[in-house]
């Protein structure tokens, strides 16, 4: 327990200094979508170049296989649970996709990966993106249709192709070159993992900053939550962690893989919906500030998870 107290800190004093800094003035909304693209694009997929082959053999992967299964079970089944409840509290029709998303997706990557490995050490890593393998595929298969298929705007299709490339985003690419190391017995030079690690390194702060950022830019006294948005906070911080511990049972799977698989089902919504949801015209403002608000949540009920989690 007091290593989860320890490790819940470290992320506090971290989104606490991204939060001063905003406040300063030193932050700005610029600077959250520069520190977005430096931790997807660079210091995040080379930190999964040199980390997997560092913490795993392809005995250790090939026996984690069934996490995947976990994973994409995990969340189909939490969004089952999110269309049953959609017409059981009469979600609008047009409404009722970008809830199924916000209810069924977390955001695995940005915040989930950096918060893992605070917790639980650079192993995590590995193990969270099995879960990003499911939860990214999903949502721009299932999650894009469900937003197309209710939304008013008829003339924006869903393109399998598009979603197809989302897919192999710059993380999940490097996930695949690990991958590829590690089965083929590649050994990067020490210099490359050297240097990649350097860089890799950023991805943790840079991540909390971004946390703190938008803290700092959200305007509470403008809070209004209806019936759904109460909803989406259940789906999210409830629903889906317990759905995932039901799931977890089905199979003899690492302790830490365990661990690592119940903080990713209990992250906020993932980032994306918002930007769909404007593509989609699809109340991307509430969308937006969902995504935000249940970020703002996640770093108050992740380390009530994560204190009996981390030993």
């Amino acid at each position: 327990m007091f290593n989860g107290l320890n490790s819940v800190l470290s992320i506090f004093i971290m989104i606490g200094i991204g939060f001063l800094l905003a406040k300063k003035g030193f932050f700005t909304k610029d600077t959250s979508k520069l520190f977005s693209k430096l931790v997807i694009k660079i210091s995040l997929p080379l930190m999964m170049i040199v980390s997997i082959p560092m913490r795993f053999s392809k005995e250790k992967l090939l026996s984690s296989a069934n996490g995947i299964i976990v994973a994409f079970l995990s969340i189909i089944l939490t969004y089952i649970i999110g269309v049953i409840i959609a017409y059981i509290f009469k979600i609008d029709k047009d409404k009722r996709g970008i809830f199924y998303v916000m209810f069924s997706f977390a955001n695995s990557i940005f915040i989930g990966l950096p918060i893992n490995i605070s917790l639980f050490g650079e192993e995590s890593a590995s193990y969270v993106f099995l879960f990003y393998l499911a939860n990214t595929s999903l949502f721009w298969t299932l999650g894009i249709f469900s937003i197309q298929k209710n939304s008013s705007h008829d003339n924006k299709k869903f393109s399998p192709l598009e979603s197809i490339k989302k897919i192999f985003s710059p993380p999940f690419i490097s996930f695949l070159i690990g991958l590829s190391l590690v089965f083929l017995e590649i050994k990067l030079p020490a210099f490359m993992v050297s240097s990649f690690r350097y860089i890799g390194n950023l991805t943790t702060p840079l991540s909390m900053f971004f946390i703190g950022i938008v803290i700092y830019s959200i305007n509470f006294k403008e809070i209004k939550l209806d019936m759904p948005s109460y909803l989406i906070l259940i789906g999210r911080f409830i629903i889906s962690p317990f759905i995932m511990f039901l799931c977890l049972k089905l199979f003899d799977l690492p302790d830490i893989l365990n661990r690592v698989f119940i903080v990713e089902a209990t992250m906020p919504i993932i980032t994306q919906a918002a930007l769909v949801s404007e593509f989609y015209g699809v109340n991307s403002k509430y969308v937006s500030f969902m995504v935000g608000f249940t970020t703002v949540l996640s770093i108050i009920i992740v380390p009530i998870y994560s204190i009996f989690l981390v030993r």
